[in-house]
């Protein structure tokens, strides 16, 4: 990932179109992975309640992460674990 030079300091991208874009498979991605990811919580990827449900959310979810990983890295795009670093450090609190 190449710097770039930030106009203020809570940006993040390079570009608006790159947040927009970033922004966009977000809420794309979030619409799927949100309710398998709950259901895998609820049921400790499904080892109570519904187990099936519960270890077949997971299983899911698990996958889909690393398909979107793998995308991102291939397309040469920020991963996760950066993007959440640099919220994190311009006083990002999901809490």
């Amino acid at each position: 990932m190449s710097p770039f030079a930030r106009r203020h300091p809570g940006q993040l991208f390079c570009t608006v179109a790159h947040r927009d874009a970033w922004n966009g498979r977000a809420a794309v991605r979030g619409r799927v992975l949100t309710p398998l990811a709950i259901v895998a919580r609820v049921t400790r990827n499904g080892t109570r309640g519904d187990r099936k449900t519960g270890a077949r959310a997971a299983s899911e979810a698990a996958t889909l992460i690393q398909q979107w990983r793998d995308d991102d890295r291939a397309a040469g795009r920020m991963s996760h674990p950066e993007y959440l670093a640099r919220r994190y450090r311009v006083g990002f609190d999901p809490l």
